[in-house]
């Protein structure tokens, strides 16, 4: 059996099986409220992304599949339950939210972007020749940090910069209306405290 470098579980929508499980069977504790305070913002804007803009017709399946092929229903059906599942975190009254934990989003994933620009880079397929780079057959595209999931050029690295930052700026701007009901609560719980 063989993998091909982009089905392999880097992607954030992959990850989250993984801290799923953790979840599950971690006990209540600091680490389980870190991890279920970054799961909130990144399960439910991330998968909702991921519906709105579906890698999967430009990577492994053509768009005339989307109601014939089983990948397409894994893919939505998998991704909606990643919404639901970030939506009910904080709903469901088990982890208080906290304005830190906003904080602590963005670190976990900025590490997991960091990440993902050398795991792009280390499963790249590319061409030398006399030692010198000639071009680039494939890479993978873990966080979308090579290129963009809309079909936008990025031709210099001034560009690809630019577009780095943007999605930096977007996901902070994104964690935060996500944490903005949090944040009101404790200021109205602390001036309620005075």
């Amino acid at each position: 059996p063989y993998m091909e470098m982009q089905h392999l579980p880097f992607h954030l929508c992959s990850i989250q099986i993984l801290l799923i499980f953790f979840v599950r069977f971690a006990r209540p504790g600091k680490a389980r409220t870190t991890v279920l305070a970054f799961m909130y913002p990144t399960a439910l804007i991330g998968a909702a992304l991921a519906l709105a803009m579906p890698s999967i017709f430009s990577s492994t399946i053509e768009v005339s599949q989307a109601f014939t092929h089983p990948l397409a229903y894994q893919f939505f059906l998998y991704h909606s339950m990643l919404v639901v599942l970030g939506a009910y975190i904080p709903l469901c009254g088990e982890v208080e939210l906290r304005p830190k934990h906003y904080f602590s989003t963005l670190g976990i994933l900025g590490a997991m972007a960091m990440a993902s620009l050398y795991l792009n880079s280390m499963f790249a397929a590319a061409t030398y020749v006399d030692g010198e780079l000639i071009s680039v057959e494939y890479a993978t595209n873990f966080f979308f940090t090579y290129t963009p999931p809309l079909p936008i050029p990025l031709n210099s690295v001034g560009q690809w910069l630019a577009y780095l930052a943007v999605i930096c700026l977007l996901a902070a701007a994104l964690i935060g209306l996500c944490y903005l009901p949090v944040l009101r609560k404790a200021r109205k719980k602390a001036a309620a405290g005075r």
